[in-house]
């Protein structure tokens, strides 16, 4: 890790960006398929657990409750019912719940120790997959640690607002009169959380992979600390960071634009696991090297033996 002089260039994304560009152009070309391969398979632990291209969450639309709304019969059989049955619903959620978190466990360790075997491999200029696997073990765990304590607490959040837009939506369809507007704002304001917490769970996630991860590998510190140092960064340079996220929101509706008329012409084999981040690897490896080069413009240089690979 190196520390940027004093009078260096004011750090820009656009500039990180063709750097990326140039670093990604020396390292996979002249192809090489084993290459290719060996770091498909590390972008695919990379992006394992995240979704790529214009993913997005989808909502049923005005025909999607059926020929007509509930009336207050209906509610009311469906509280008496839940109410009956409080114990087999609690039982099964509970299982249903504990299996997903189990899951989601087991899908961001992974991601957590592919997130550093990429780094490493993107700024050494390796294509390696045992030593990285080894040799960022612990940051791996660091790490683990607080992007699944994100994601509980984001799980968490979403049921707590799910449970409070039932309630709403209980009261607005059958509650007593005069309760409609009342119910109605309410949904409003779950909306607007809703929104509000998956933006900034998105955020924090890419803080976390794009910059929080890389600040260990260069600084050799642990993901509080690293957080600290990107805290530190962003504070002193908000308009980059801002422009950053503006811009790889466009990359990502760019990547999903190209991720669907590559499943078109390929009839969805190009989507397959390991699969799509080979053939796709220019456009994750650029992606990638992305944050290293704004990084490196920052102060913080872990790109300096890629020259020699």
């Amino acid at each position: 890790m190196t520390t940027a002089a004093p009078g260096t260039p004011r750090p820009s994304p656009f500039d990180a960006a063709q750097q990326a560009i140039d670093h990604t152009r020396r390292q996979l070309f002249p192809f090489r398929f084993e290459r290719w391969l060996v770091l498909g398979c590390v972008a695919f632990l990379d992006q394992c657990g995240r979704r790529s291209g214009m993913g997005g969450f989808h909502f049923p639309g005005p025909g999607g409750w059926g020929s007509g709304a509930p009336g207050h019969g209906d509610v009311s059989k469906a509280v008496e019912w839940l109410a009956t049955n409080a114990l087999i619903v609690a039982a099964v959620a509970a299982a249903v719940l504990t299996a997903v978190i189990a899951f989601c466990a087991v899908v961001l360790w992974l991601n957590s120790r592919g997130v550093f075997m990429y780094v490493d491999n993107v700024a050494s200029g390796r294509a390696d997959f045992e030593r990285p696997w080894r040799e960022h073990a612990s940051r791996a765990a660091s790490y683990f640690a607080w992007s699944f304590g994100l994601a509980l607490a984001t799980l968490v959040g979403l049921l707590v607002l799910g449970a409070a837009a039932v309630m709403a939506v209980v009261a607005l369809v059958g509650g007593p009169p005069g309760s409609g507007l009342t119910a109605g704002l309410g949904l409003g304001g779950i909306l607007v959380l809703f929104l509000a917490l998956i933006v900034a769970a998105g955020l924090a996630s890419l803080a976390l992979r794009d910059f929080v991860a890389p600040l260990q590998i260069g600084a050799g510190v642990g993901c509080r600390d690293a957080m600290r140092i990107l805290l530190g960064l962003v504070r002193a340079h908000p308009g980059v960071f801002v422009v950053y996220v503006l811009l790889k929101i466009v990359l990502g509706m760019v990547a999903g634009i190209v991720l669907m008329v590559l499943a078109c012409l390929t009839c969805c084999c190009a989507l397959l696991p390991v699969v799509m981040q080979t053939a796709l690897q220019p456009l994750f490896y650029f992606e990638r090297a992305w944050s290293l080069f704004l990084l490196r413009q920052l102060g913080y240089d872990l790109m300096a033996g890629a020259a020699a690979h």
